[in-house]
């Protein structure tokens, strides 16, 4: 039997229950170890996942895809600059994954989209994307 602590045990009720965050995606907040966790349940590509001391994790690229419509606008454009700083992910990397088809349409890639498009990282050289 499955147990996460969370509602969508396979006894638990039924996924479509649950509320939706701003990407279209169930959420829900469960209590672990009396820490509040926010568990969002959406099915990822291996592309969008990595290890991190052998839990499997979100990759920095896919997070910053998926918190886009919460965070305001000044503070994404920090925070995807202090990952494309740290290496986690490159403009090119960025730019393929928001062209792919899953990502057309969904709130985050697009608002993640419009940032690169319109700051210094949407610049194009012979190199591909740059991060000016």
């Amino acid at each position: 039997m499955l147990s996460c602590g969370c509602r969508f045990d396979e006894d638990g009720p039924d996924i479509d229950e649950l509320p939706l965050d701003s990407n279209g995606d169930p959420v829900e907040i469960v209590d672990v170890g009396g820490a509040e966790v926010i568990v969002h349940y959406a099915d990822l590509p291996a592309e969008d996942v990595t290890m991190v001391d052998g839990i499997p994790c979100t990759t920095a690229l896919r997070t910053m895809i998926d918190i886009a419509p919460e965070v305001e606008l000044p503070e994404l454009e920090r925070l995807v600059g202090e990952c494309l700083a740290r290496g986690l992910f490159t403009v090119e990397q960025a730019f393929v994954r928001l062209a792919a088809e899953d990502m057309r349409v969904r709130p985050g890639a697009m608002r993640l989209r419009t940032l690169m498009a319109r700051t210094s990282w949407g610049a194009v050289g012979d190199d591909g994307p740059q991060c000016a």
